[in-house]
């Protein structure tokens, strides 16, 4: 399940503690189940929750937050469309200005299967659909209306 690896990567890219003691890091599965559509190929898909525990992030959590919700727009688009929550998280405050940090994020992996002309097969993990909007646009592409800049009462 290749999503832990880039979510990983882009948490310790945000984190600049994390780059000098990565083992304060820990990603795992929790709750995780496979499914099948009962169709002509062989491909499934796994749901399950991520959990991302980071041991005394001295971080702003919106940096953190920020991290995650730039990574869900590609690699778990869904997760950012209303009404669906990003994530949850549980914060221990410590001492020391820090805090133990944990997020549970609720992913899905979809595989493809194809058999090898010898016996065997091939696996491969479908990337996710591209966002429904991007940087600069609103909702399916559309331009969004501009921000009220004033009313010329005299014009």
């Amino acid at each position: 399940m290749n999503k832990l690896d880039s979510l990983r990567a882009a948490i310790t890219q945000a984190l600049p503690e994390l780059q000098k003691s990565p083992e304060n890091l820990r990603l795992w599965i929790a709750r995780g189940s496979g499914r099948c559509q009962a169709t002509a190929t062989d491909a499934f898909g796994f749901e399950y929750e991520a959990n991302v525990l980071i041991v005394e992030m001295g971080s702003d959590f919106a940096v953190l937050a920020h991290a995650i919700f730039r990574w869900l727009r590609v690699n778990q688009p869904d997760l950012v469309v209303p009404p669906k929550e990003g994530f949850t998280f549980d914060v221990d405050p410590l001492d020391n200005g820090m805090a133990d940090v944990l997020l549970q994020i609720r992913l899905t992996q979809n595989v493809t299967v194809a058999s090898k002309a010898g016996g065997g097969y091939d696996m491969s993990y479908l990337a996710e659909p591209d966002p429904l909007f991007g940087e600069d646009l609103g909702f399916g592409g559309v331009m969004p209306v501009p921000p009220f800049a004033g009313v010329d009462i005299d014009g």
